[in-house]
Formats: structure tokens, C-alpha cells, sequence
């Protein structure tokens, strides 16, 4: 039925947004974000649910409760804003997201080895790729096709307009493939970490709670050569977002394969949890991220 709903109210909310002046996307944001706490159902509770089991014992109810609000206002801005930056000039784009690292970017760029650039669904996450791509960085993303056909195909056009590369981490052999391809050419290769993978990954601590984390950053970083780059985006003032390239990601090497990727890929989780810990409420809280430790089933 959500599906139906999105084909039958998604185009002219799509034509809403591209005829509205960009200022007016915020305060629309936060009508809705009221609207949403009325309205989020099952959503609601998952958020609520991962909060508790994250802030628990750290963060009274006040607190919790203010990421909460924080992080329904942040995702639906974030969703209207890129919607409009579809329908903006790219130099007006890439006039709002600012690169804090640039040097270090580019210097490993130069060693033609190509980059890992993991990620996390923090702040307004595609516009990592997006602002790349605008600058004309080789950036390719691996993303996951939302499972609802409209989303999926609007998913599609955004990629395409703000030109980026796109690898559907759905399907494993094609990915890994291409995936490699890309690091040879000597691009950047975006991996999103903090997703449930859509087949058996290795287990990693997250929060202090094992769950399935694809190991493809370290996988390939082992064989290629390629450089571990992490970047973190975060709203900055003036709903302006600064992109942040982190030093490259040592890794740390004893010779058995599969220890080294744990322990590796364990550490840029904690790199990981640090940006989320300084910007709860621009975390997605609305994942199923806790399966194993939470009953989502019988929220």
C-alpha cells in the first residue's frame, strides 16, 4: 500500500519541490517533522528502540528524546534538500558543501591507486558523492536499491543528475566486480558501513553489540593497495554541510587474513561511532541496525 501511495503522491510532491525557492525547504521540513511524530508508526519505535539500547544508561529521557525530535527534522530536510539539489545548478550546489581535507584527498588521488571512502548514514550522506562528482572527482557509490519501486527509480534520476556512479550493493559478484574495476581506474569507491548487508557478512562490534558489517572496505583495500579514506558529512550553519576526509586509515597487519579484517574493520567502526556520538541526532536511528539484540518484530 506505501508503494501505490508514493507512485500517486510522488510526482507532484517531486514538482512542489523543484518550483519552491531553496529557503523555503527548511521551514517545510520542520511542518513536516510535526506532521511525522504524529504519524511515524513502526518507525517510531525502531528509532526509539536503538536510542535505548545505545543512550540507555548514558542519556536520561530528556535527552534521548531531543535526538530523537533532532533526527526526524534532520532526515526529512535532508530528503527535501536533495531532492532540490536535482533541480539546482551545480555550481549552487557545490557552493554549500565544503571538503575539509581537500589536500589529503587529492594527494591520494595522485598515487593512482585509487581510494576506499567509507561512510556512514550520517548527516546528508549522498551528498558526499555528490559534491565529489560535481568537482569532478571518479567517484562511484555503493548503494542499496530501496525496495520500493518509486523510490528506487527517483533514486535512479537523483544519481544521474548530480553524476554519480552508481554500484547496486544488492547484488554481490556484479559489485565486488565492478568495485575493483573502478580502485584499478583509480577512483574513489564510497562504501556506506553502518547497514545490515543483504547476505552473511562478519560480525563487528558496534555500540558494544556484535552485528553483520560488510568487509568489503577492507577486503579490497588488502587487495588493491588502495588507501582506506574515511568521510564523515555534518550540517553546518546556514544549512550549509561540510565534508570531512579523514587521514588515511592504517591498517594494522599480522598475516592471518580474516583476524586482520575483523580487527581492522572493528577500529574504523569506532572511528565510526565517534562522529555519531558528537552528532546523535544526524545519525539514521531508523535502521534495524540491532537485529540480534533487539526484538523489532514485537515493537
Amino acid at each position: 500500500m506505501g508503494e501505490v501511495f508514493t507512485f500517486i503522491l510522488g510526482p507532484p510532491f517531486e514538482l512542489l519541490i523543484r518550483v519552491i525557492p531553496l529557503s523555503w525547504i527548511y521551514p517545510l521540513s520542520r511542518t513536516l517533522a510535526q506532521l511525522g511524530r504524529i504519524g511515524l508508526g513502526r518507525r517510531e519505535k525502531i528509532a526509539r528502540a536503538n536510542l535505548r539500547l545505545v543512550f540507555g544508561e548514558r542519556k536520561d529521557q530528556e535527552e534521548i528524546q531531543a535526538i530523537y525530535q533532532g533526527c526526524l527534522a534532520k532526515t526529512i530536510t535532508g530528503f527535501l534538500e536533495l531532492m532540490k539539489f536535482c533541480s539546482l545548478s551545480p555550481e549552487l550546489v557545490k557552493e554549500r558543501i565544503e571538503i575539509i581535507g581537500r589536500k589529503t584527498l587529492d594527494e591520494m588521488l595522485e598515487k593512482g591507486t585509487g581510494i576506499v571512502a567509507p561512510t556512514i548514514h550520517l548527516g546528508n550522506f549522498p551528498l558526499i558523492a555528490a559534491k565529489m562528482a560535481l568537482e569532478g572527482y571518479p567517484v562511484e557509490a555503493i548503494i542499496k536499491n530501496p525496495k520500493n519501486r518509486y523510490l528506487a527509480g527517483w533514486y535512479t534520476r537523483a544519481t544521474e543528475k548530480l553524476r554519480i556512479g552508481f554500484i547496486d550493493g544488492g547484488e554481490k559478484r556484479l559489485a565486488a566486480r565492478r568495485s575493483l574495476q573502478h580502485l584499478r581506474e583509480g577512483g574513489i569507491l564510497m562504501i556506506v558501513l553502518d547497514q545490515n548487508p543483504p547476505y552473511d557478512e562478519i560480525m563487528v562490534d558496534f555500540f558494544g553489540y556484535p552485528v553483520p558489517t560488510f568487509k568489503g572496505p577492507m577486503v579490497l583495500a588488502m587487495r588493491t593497495g588502495a588507501p582506506i579514506l574515511p568521510m564523515f558529512v555534518v550540517a553546518d550553519r546556514d544549512w550549509r554541510h561540510k565534508i570531512i576526509v579523514e587521514k588515511p586509515f592504517p591498517l594494522e597487519m599480522t598475516g592471518d587474513k580474516e583476524r586482520d579484517i575483523i580487527h581492522n574493520l572493528s577500529r574504523l567502526m569506532k572511528l565510526s561511532e565517534g562522529y555519531i556520538e558528537r552528532f546523535p541526532e544526524q545519525w539514521w536511528w531508523w535502521h534495524r541496525r540491532w537485529k540480534r539484540h533487539i526484538g523489532y518484530k514485537r515493537l
